[in-house]
């Protein structure tokens, strides 16, 4: 199942459906105890698999019933009694199977960024369980306060590898990027595109997923679409690019992909300052990289 178009399109206030209400979880009074059980174990159940799912581990005891008890008191704050807190936990059930079930392809790189991203630039989720755990398995490393956009570590090694993709004339594959390397690209990053520039593309948030979508995709693409997706790699969204290659690319259902196409639609628009201009030295550390 791609990522539904419903859960690109948020506010501080939850506007789509309960299953991405973590949007805007609020701060709790913790009514945890030293090695109590979760306080609703039905809650318990649907929240911790999904918490589960997204880092890949077992929550201890204390994780859980914490993560359990801040859902519980925002959703008891907004007005929902109990059953009605229930049911909203079981809606994460498809999230979590998506998470299970796949691989790490565009999907599910595309849903993780998504999680993140709603979540780390509301204020009430700053220093709670909940955004520890959405970011313990990909950190985020780079971020635009004014444009709400971010670089995981993942989108970081993706961004060095696309670059390398759209300048060569083989098949998609991976490199590994050393610790050195990855430091070097992030401050970098942080020195372009980070802090309160408004200056981050919205394609370096979907490095992971894009990167993933060329490699998966790459056998089922014709020659037209492969030179496609290497110009796209290479000038982002001042290519234009068909509404379906976004879909099959990051990983997107059909409305959250002409929702992408739109925002690229609009960047081209409004025609952003020159990117080469504006990366500085980040191009050349990314070619020494691949030896260019």
């Amino acid at each position: 199942m791609p990522v539904d178009g419903s859960t690109l399109i948020l506010s501080q206030r939850v506007r789509t459906a309960p299953s991405i209400v973590l949007v805007c979880l609020l701060p709790v009074l913790f009514l945890s105890s030293c090695g109590a059980d979760a306080s609703d174990p039905e809650v318990a159940r649907h929240i911790g698999a999904f918490f589960e799912a997204f880092t890949d581990r077992d929550l201890s005891r204390d994780e859980l019933r914490q993560v359990t008890d801040e859902f519980i008191e925002f959703h008891a704050l907004n007005g929902r009694d109990r059953d009605g807190i229930r049911e909203t936990a079981r809606t994460f059930d498809g999230y979590t199977n998506i998470l299970r079930e796949r691989e790490e392809g565009p999907t599910t790189l595309s849903m993780r960024h998504l999680r993140i991203a709603i979540n780390y630039f509301n204020p009430d989720l700053q220093n709670t369980l909940m955004l520890r755990l959405l970011t313990e398995p990909d950190p985020v490393r780079v971020i635009d306060v004014r444009s709400r956009r971010l670089m995981t570590e993942r989108d970081v090694i993706a961004l060095a590898n696309i670059r390398h993709f759209s300048r060569s004339q083989g098949v998609p594959r991976h490199t590994a990027l050393s610790r050195q390397q990855i430091e070097a690209m992030v401050a970098l990053l942080k020195a372009t595109v980070g802090g309160n520039s408004g200056n981050m593309p919205q394609f370096f948030g979907d490095a992971a997923a894009f990167w993933a979508g060329v490699q998966q995709e790459w056998p089922h693409l014709s020659a037209e679409q492969r030179q496609l997706a290497r110009a796209y790699a290479d000038r982002m969204w001042r290519i234009k690019m068909p509404v379906e290659m976004y879909g099959r690319l990051l990983g997107l259902d059909p409305k959250a992909a002409l929702s992408r196409y739109s925002d690229d639609v609009s960047a081209r628009i409004s025609e952003m300052t020159d990117l080469n201009m504006l990366l500085g030295n980040l191009p050349f550390v990314m070619d020494a990289i691949f030896g260019r």
